[in-house]
C-alpha cells in the first residue's frame, strides 16, 4: 500500500454534474488518521478488481475536500458528492469491504431510472450507509449532500451516527405524505438510549416503508462474512464486508461448517497476496483458499435460516414502540 497516492479534486471543479467520458470510480474515503495496513487485503482486492474492469480506484482523505461536518461518517458523504461529478457513476464503498468474485461488475446494480441505490444489511433490518452506488446526476449530488448535512439535524440521542440517520432521512425523502407516521418515528428516535432502542426506531421507519421498497435480502453487492463462517460461493456473492487485518484467524485445517461465526473474526478466502501488475481484463482468475469454497445451496438455506431470525426479530422490535413513545 506504500504506493497509495490520497485523490485531490481539480481546482477548476464547481460540484454540478460534468460532461465525462464513460467512467466508473470505486470511491473509499477514509480519515486522516487511518491506519491502511488494517484494510490492505480489502483495498488491494478493490484496487486490483478496478484495474481488471477499468474502473477508477480512489482513495480519499475526508479532511482533503473542505466539507465542514464534524462527524467524519456524515463527512464521508459530502466528500462523495464532491468525487461524484467527475465520473459516470461511483461504488462507494467502506475501507474493509473486500472483493471476492472480480467477474461480478459494477454495472449488474445500476438500474435505468435510479439514480441511487443503497443495500439492505443482511443480519438486522438496516439499510447500509457505508456503501451504495451513484450516479452522476443533480438529483444523486443533491441527495448526498443533504445526507451528509443531516449530521445538524441530529436528535440528542443514542443516533448511530449515519447509520441511524439514514432510515429516516429517506423516509422523509421517498414518503412525504407519511409525515405523522415519520413523526411518530422521530419521537422513538429521540428518545433513543441504546442499540436495542435505535433498532426499534429503525423497525418504525421500515414498517412507513413497507415490503414495496426493493430492498430484497441477499440481492446487494456486499454481505458480511460471519455470516456463513466465511464460506461463500461465485454464484452468490461479489463483495465481503467485514475484511479488518487487526481481526483476520488462521483459517482452521478442519471442516467448517455453516453458521455465524463471531463478528469480529474473519478467515482470508483469497489463496495468496494480490499482485497488481497482474491485475488486469485479460487476468481476473484469482487463486482462492478451497476450504472456504461453500455449496451453494447449503449456503442458501443457512442465509434464509438467518432472514427468518432477522424478520421475526424486526417484529418484535417493532413490538417495542408503544413502551418507547410512553417514556
Amino acid at each position: 500500500l506504500s504506493d497509495l497516492i490520497p485523490f485531490k479534486l481539480p481546482a477548476n471543479l464547481d460540484g454540478k454534474p460534468a460532461n465525462v467520458d464513460h467512467r466508473i470510480a470505486i470511491v473509499m474515503v477514509v480519515t486522516s488518521d487511518t491506519k491502511f495496513e488494517n484494510y490492505d487485503i480489502a483495498i488491494q482486492s478493490v484496487r486490483c478488481y478496478s484495474r481488471i474492469h477499468n474502473y477508477e480506484f480512489i482513495l480519499a482523505v475526508d479532511t482533503d475536500f473542505n466539507c465542514e461536518h464534524k462527524d467524519n461518517f456524515f463527512r464521508r458523504h459530502c466528500v462523495s458528492a464532491k468525487i461524484l461529478p467527475l465520473f459516470d457513476a461511483i461504488a462507494f464503498l467502506d475501507a474493509d469491504i473486500g472483493i471476492i468474485n472480480p467477474k461480478r461488475k459494477i454495472e449488474e446494480y445500476m438500474q435505468d431510472g435510479i439514480d441511487i441505490v443503497f443495500y439492505d444489511r443482511f443480519y438486522n433490518w438496516e439499510v447500509v450507509a457505508g456503501s451504495y452506488i451513484a450516479k452522476n446526476t443533480q438529483y444523486a449530488i443533491d441527495l448526498l449532500n443533504d445526507f451528509a448535512d443531516y449530521e445538524f439535524k441530529l436528535p440528542n440521542s443514542f443516533h448511530g451516527t449515519d447509520n441511524g440517520a439514514l432510515h429516516i432521512f429517506l423516509a422523509e425523502k421517498l414518503f412525504p405524505n407519511a409525515r405523522i407516521q415519520i413523526e411518530i418515528c422521530q419521537q422513538v428516535y429521540n428518545k433513543s438510549k441504546d442499540y436495542d432502542d435505535l433498532f426499534t426506531y429503525e423497525a418504525c421507519i421500515r414498517a412507513i416503508w413497507g415490503t414495496g421498497t426493493d430492498f430484497g435480502k441477499g440481492t446487494g453487492w456486499a454481505r458480511d462474512g460471519w455470516l456463513t463462517s466465511m464460506l461463500w460461493h461465485e454464484d452468490l456473492d461479489f463483495m465481503i464486508h467485514g475484511w479488518k487485518t487487526e481481526q483476520l484467524e488462521e483459517t482452521p485445517n478442519v471442516t467448517i461448517k455453516l453458521n455465524q461465526e463471531g463478528r469480529n473474526r474473519w478467515y482470508n478466502p483469497l489463496g495468496g497476496p494480490i499482485h497488481l501488475l497482474k491485475c488486469s481484463p485479460q487476468n481476473m482468475t484469482w487463486s482462492y483458499d478451497p476450504r472456504l469454497l461453500g455449496d451453494k445451496e447449503e449456503i442458501l438455506k443457512c442465509l434464509e435460516k438467518f432472514e427468518k431470525e432477522v424478520a421475526r426479530d424486526q417484529v418484535n422490535s417493532y413490538s417495542r414502540m408503544t413502551s418507547m413513545l410512553s417514556r
